[in-house]
C-alpha cells in the first residue's frame, strides 16, 4: 500500500511545469508592469530582444520576441531605466522565471522624446541636418505649393497672409493628413507629389497649426524628415510649436514658427517690390538725363570751336606755317652749300698736297725699315755672328746655362748647326776673366 508521501512525489520537469503553469495562470502574474534598468542587454539577429531587468536588490530576465517588439519606436539601450509590460514565465530547461516583454515604456524622459533623440542622432551622421546643403528660397515664386490639411486653420492663414503679400500669386495644394496614425504617410506623399516637374511649384509650405507634442508628432517621423530634406524643390517646415522643435524644421531649407510666418518668410510684398521698382526707374531716369545733359554740353562745346567754325582760316594758317619753314630750309641748305664751296676754293692743290704727304710718309717708313734691319739679329748674323740655343730652344746667354755632354743648337745666317759640347772654358778674348790673365 503506498504512503501519502509517495503518491505526490514529483520529477523535476512535472515541477518545474507545475510551476510554471500556476505562474502563468495566476492573473497576478499576467499583464503586469515591472520598473527596472536594463542590464545585459542583447539584439539577437532573429530580431528577439534578450535582457536583465534589475534595481538595488534584485535582478529578472527577460524576453522581448520580434513580433511584440516590432512597434518599439527607440533602441533599448544599457543602463536605462524603463517599465516593463509582460508576464511571468518559467524557463524549464534552467528551472528560472523570466518575464515575457509585450510593451515597454520610458520611465523619466518620454518615450516619443528618447525616439526623435535617437532619430535625431541617426539622420544628423548622415548629415541630413548639415547647414551647408540648404539652398536659398526663391526671390519670388510664381507657384507655391502647400502641404497640409485642406481643412485646417494652417491653409487659411497661408492663402491669406500670400494673397495679400502678392495678389498675382498661384498656389497648388497637396492635401495630407496632419495628425494620426497615417499622416506622415499623405506629407510624404504631399511632398513628392508637388516635386513633379509638370505642376513646376517654385517653393513648398509643408506644416500645420500648433498642437500637443503628440499632435506634432508625424513630423518627428523619419520617412517625413527625409521627405523634406529629398525634396527637389526648395521646401518650408511650417509647424506651429512655442518650445518643441519638429525635426522637419531641421531638415528643410528654412523654418517658420507658424504657418503665416512662412507664408510672410516665402512671398515678398507686391507693393514693396513695385515701389522699389518705381524708385529704381525714377534714379535711372534722374541718372539717364543728368548724363545725356553732360553729353549735350560736351557736344556743344566742341561744336563751337575754330576748327568746327572756321576750318579752312585754320588750313591757311598752316599752310603759310609750311611754306615759311620749307623757305627757311631751302636757305640753310644754300648757305650750307656755299660755305662748303668756299672751304673747297681755299685748298691751292690738293693733287699736290696728297702726293707730298703720301712722300713723306714713304721716306718715314724707308727711315724706320733701315733703322729697323740695323737692329735685327740677321742683319748681326750676316757679320759672323751665331746665335746658341739648348735643345729646348732656350738662348744661352752664358756657359753656367749648358753642361759638358749637352746638345746645342748654333743658328746661323744660312743654317742651324747641331753640336754637342764637349768642354767648357769659362772667360774669353773680351770677357773679364781673360784680362785677369793678361800680363
Amino acid at each position: 500500500m503506498e504512503t501519502d508521501f509517495e503518491q505526490h512525489i514529483f520529477t523535476v520537469s512535472e515541477l518545474t511545469r507545475e510551476i510554471k503553469g500556476a505562474l502563468e495562470l495566476n492573473p497576478s502574474f499576467t499583464g503586469i508592469w515591472v520598473r527596472g534598468e536594463v542590464y545585459n542587454l542583447t539584439y539577437h539577429s532573429s530580431g528577439h530582444i534578450y535582457f536583465t531587468l534589475k534595481d538595488d536588490n534584485a535582478l529578472v530576465q527577460a524576453t522581448f520576441f520580434r513580433y511584440a517588439n516590432k512597434g518599439l519606436k527607440f533602441k533599448l539601450e544599457e543602463g536605462m531605466s524603463i517599465i516593463a509590460l509582460g508576464g511571468i514565465t518559467v524557463f524549464e530547461k534552467r528551472g528560472s522565471y523570466q518575464l515575457n516583454v509585450t510593451a515597454v515604456r520610458l520611465e523619466g524622459i518620454g518615450e516619443l522624446q528618447k525616439m526623435i533623440e535617437q532619430l535625431k542622432k541617426k539622420l544628423a551622421a548622415e548629415g541630413i541636418f548639415d547647414p551647408s546643403r540648404k539652398r536659398d528660397l526663391p526671390f519670388l515664386p510664381r507657384r507655391l505649393g502647400i502641404v497640409t490639411s485642406p481643412t485646417g486653420a494652417a491653409l487659411r492663414d497661408i492663402i491669406k497672409v500670400a494673397l495679400r503679400r502678392y495678389p498675382n500669386l498661384e498656389i497648388v495644394l497637396a492635401p495630407a493628413k496632419v495628425q494620426g496614425d497615417d499622416a506622415a504617410a499623405t506629407i510624404v506623399r504631399g511632398i513628392e507629389e508637388l516635386n513633379r516637374p509638370e505642376h513646376a511649384i517654385d517653393l513648398i509650405i509643408a506644416g500645420r497649426g500648433g498642437g500637443s507634442f503628440e499632435d506634432l508628432m508625424p513630423f518627428n517621423e523619419e520617412p517625413v524628415v527625409r521627405a523634406f530634406f529629398n525634396s527637389r524643390v526648395p521646401i518650408i517646415s511650417a509647424v506651429g510649436h512655442q518650445i518643441d522643435h519638429p525635426l522637419s524644421d531641421d531638415a528643410a531649407d528654412a523654418a517658420a514658427p507658424t504657418p503665416s510666418a512662412a507664408a510672410e518668410i516665402a512671398i515678398p510684398v507686391k507693393q514693396d517690390l513695385v515701389d522699389e521698382i518705381n524708385y529704381y526707374l525714377t534714379r535711372s531716369d534722374t541718372a539717364l538725363s543728368g548724363y545725356f545733359k553732360h553729353l549735350k554740353l560736351q557736344l556743344q562745346g566742341v561744336t563751337t570751336r575754330r576748327i568746327f567754325t572756321e576750318p579752312m582760316d585754320i588750313v591757311s594758317r598752316y599752310t603759310m606755317l609750311l611754306t615759311d619753314t620749307e623757305n627757311r630750309i631751302i636757305s640753310a641748305m644754300k648757305d650750307m652749300v656755299a660755305e662748303r664751296r668756299k672751304s673747297l676754293l681755299t685748298i691751292p692743290n690738293i693733287i699736290m698736297i696728297t702726293r707730298s704727304c703720301l712722300q713723306n710718309k714713304t721716306h718715314q717708313f724707308h727711315m724706320a725699315l733701315q733703322a729697323m734691319e740695323k737692329l735685327s739679329p740677321l742683319n748681326v748674323m750676316q757679320r759672323g755672328y751665331s746665335i746658341t740655343r739648348n735643345s729646348d730652344g732656350s738662348i744661352l746667354k752664358s756657359v753656367d746655362d749648358t753642361a759638358q755632354g749637352k746638345s746645342i743648337l748654333v743658328q746661323i745666317i744660312d743654317g742651324t748647326l747641331h753640336c754637342s759640347v764637349d768642354s767648357i772654358q769659362k772667360g774669353g778674348s773680351g770677357g773679364k776673366e781673360a784680362k785677369k790673365r793678361r800680363p
